[in-house]
């Protein structure tokens, strides 16, 4: 099943019919002759296939004669289209046609491949995959007879009397073939089919690149001389920022790399980076998370694709605490950021300030470039890339990243197992916990905390588990939610422990400046008292409040989890527009209540406010495993900016001349 997605941008290729060649324009400008549009499946952002890869392909397809199709695939141009399926997929496109798709099924763990009508008949052309003749018409999921001495689970192409394909079929357990799918279109391009290399490549879009470059460079310079910031390079260790890394030694010359090692990268990335920076004789500035991943894990669960706290745990905070240290006064941060990686960077401008540290303008010199371009470009100036993506891996950084997919912990299971098996090892401790079945770390189920289509789809066998949510999300949590009482002017919530005030009301500043203490209860008054927060020691929350009730309700439960489980992860302290909060190693969260202006920014920045209360205790109270998308929720786009100005007031009295 194909999830479908729209982008707002897509990236297009074309191929030279003539020297059998991509290119990432109509013209080729080793013949003077004309592409044509490859018809790809969105974003279409194509990449040259590898050893690996060719390898990987001819395996999915369990043909015979493997090594005389390998010595004739890896003389020829490939590219992989990376798409969606139920899990990883890629086009294959051989000979300026769609050959077929490879599918990653993860219920066996393994690579699937369905050619496609060209891909068929090149097969059949080779004599390298098992047929079925079929007669009459056929239609997809139909069951033909039995035919003996074929392999189950086991792709076959159906033919006509002539040997002509006219469908795929897949052979079932007993002994049947099941119709995958109809050859409806049996169009496809006559090319020359005639060997090329990558130097041929290079040669066919060699003024495309070159303009590319141009204005690339261009615009760097541009931005350089715009904006009064010192220019540093965020080098991941990938091939994207090897790029925009490149392109900046040429357009601005030398400059710092700034790496965010988030302490679970891989060790060939974090190899890599230094060794490039000695190869330009660059500075390092690391932000180093050390062992905050892991010492985070333990209390906030597996991170996942609805439940990014890890983001502001290994990225966030040492990035913030590195730049405002360094460059009080801001950086011109250079990214390698591309539109077709994901549909938020798809959706992102080519020039934005961070909304956690506005003194940080980011700008990407490729974000229209797709990975053909990339790849060329390194081929080009020879350039060292990270060895990872000769060996199967799509992305570089942190090696569980939720946003992944089986397919590549596959590939990092294979090639770093001592990595795996200590995520692997966690994951079987918290789904205990969480009395969560097998399926829910063989199948990568942690990638979704809700209940999301997705999660479905592959929990076929433990569906009932998937539409218990709120059983999971009760274990996932030490204090979780007893009951729940909210009417239009008055809200009561019982927790399942008892709460201990005398941290909650060193936090509680965000809410009010009038605090009063009696016998068991803290109650905190905003403004002329239009709004009462009481905190019994018994672990009931009462708010009133004439307007906005719910949203005050919910900002109180993020103030009491904030202070008794402050995790010391320093993303209040570091970015406070005011200085007012201070976190203690002993007893966590401090507000200073004579600099604290209750802007309560420090609640979305906090990972347990923002994330761990946002997307499972508030989910509870609300009974909603989507709660967070509530319209009355406040905007981060709003606070974001209110951030800014305050920092920038902030970074101005320290530094006058910041711009």
């Amino acid at each position: 099943m194909v999830m479908k997605r729209r982008w707002p941008v897509t990236s297009k290729t074309y191929w030279c019919p003539e020297c059998n060649i991509p290119l990432l324009s109509s013209y080729c400008y080793k013949c003077g002759g004309e592409g044509y549009e490859l018809k790809l499946r969105e974003p279409g952002d194509v990449r040259l296939a590898f050893r690996y890869d060719l390898n990987q392909i001819l395996k999915s397809l369990s043909v015979e004669k493997q090594h005389s199709l390998l010595n004739e695939l890896s003389r020829k141009i490939i590219l992989l289209n990376k798409t969606t399926h139920i899990d990883d997929a890629k086009e294959v496109i051989v000979d300026g046609n769609i050959f077929g798709i490879m599918l990653y099924n993860p219920f066996e763990r393994k690579w699937e491949f369905r050619p496609s009508y060209y891909g068929a008949l090149h097969l059949l052309e080779k004599n390298a995959v098992e047929t079925c003749i079929v007669k009459d018409k056929i239609k997809t999921n139909q069951l033909l007879y039995k035919k003996v001495g074929l392999v189950k689970e086991k792709y076959v192409i159906l033919v006509n009397n002539n040997g002509e394909p006219k469908g795929l079929g897949k052979t079932m357990s007993n002994g049947k073939i099941r119709v995958i799918k109809v050859y409806k279109q049996k169009f496809y391009f006559e090319t020359s089919r005639n060997t090329a290399t990558i130097q041929d490549v290079i040669k066919g879009n060699e003024e495309r690149l070159r303009h590319m470059e141009n204005e690339a460079t261009k615009f760097l310079l541009k931005m350089h001389s715009k904006i009064s910031k010192r220019p540093i390079v965020s080098f991941s260790g990938g091939k994207d920022s090897l790029v925009s890394l490149h392109l900046t030694l040429q357009s601005l010359g030398e400059c710092p790399l700034l790496f965010n090692n988030t302490g679970i990268e891989l060790p060939e990335t974090i190899e890599t980076v230094y060794e490039t920076a000695d190869k330009y004789c660059l500075n390092v500035e690391e932000a180093n998370a050390g062992n905050a991943f892991w010492k985070s894990v333990k209390f906030y669960g597996p991170p996942a694709r609805d439940y990014r706290w890890c983001c502001k745990v290994a990225k966030l905070v040492p990035l913030a605490r590195k730049i405002l240290k360094k460059y009080p006064t801001g950086i011109l941060n250079i990214v390698g950021q591309r539109a077709y990686e994901s549909l938020d960077r798809a959706k992102s401008p080519r020039i934005w300030r961070n909304k956690w540290i506005p003194t940080v303008i980011s700008i990407s010199p490729i974000q229209y470039w797709n990975q053909l371009a990339i790849w060329l470009y390194i081929y080009k100036y020879k350039l060292k890339v990270n060895p990872l993506y000769y060996v199967g891996f799509d992305r570089i950084g942190c090696f569980m990243c939720p946003a992944g997919r089986l397919a590549e912990f596959e590939v990092v299971e294979s090639s770093h197992p001592e990595l795996w098996n200590r995520w692997e090892a966690f994951l079987y401790k918290w789904a205990e916990r969480i009395n969560a079945p097998k399926e829910w770390v063989n199948l990568g189920l942690w990638r979704w905390l809700g209940p999301a289509t997705p999660k479905k789809i592959l929990a076929k066998n433990a569906r009932e588990y998937v539409e218990k949510w709120k059983e999971h999300y009760k274990a996932w949590l030490d204090m979780t939610v007893a009951s729940v009482s909210i009417n239009e002017k008055e809200s009561r919530i019982v927790f399942s422990r008892n709460i201990d005030l005398n941290k909650v009301r060193k936090t509680c500043y965000v809410l009010g400046r009038e605090i009063e203490e009696k016998e068991d209860t803290l109650t905190v008054f905003n403004g002329n008292r239009n709004i009462i927060y009481a905190f019994t020691r018994k672990g009931i929350l009462t708010v009133k409040a004439k307007e906005n009730l719910l949203e005050e309700t919910l900002d109180a439960v993020k103030v009491i989890y904030r202070s008794l489980y402050c995790t010391k992860c320093l993303s209040c302290e570091t970015l406070c527009p005011t200085s007012s909060i201070r976190v203690d190693i002993d007893n966590g969260v401090i507000i200073n209540p004579a600099t604290c202006i209750t802007c309560r920014a420090c609640l979305d920045i906090c990972p347990i406010a923002d994330v761990l209360v946002e997307k499972i205790v508030i989910s509870l109270i609300l009974g909603k495993y989507d709660a967070w998308r509530r319209k009355s929720r406040r905007k981060r786009e709003k606070v974001a900016k209110f951030l800014e100005r305050l920092l920038r007031v902030r970074l101005a009295t320290k530094c006058p001349n910041i711009s």
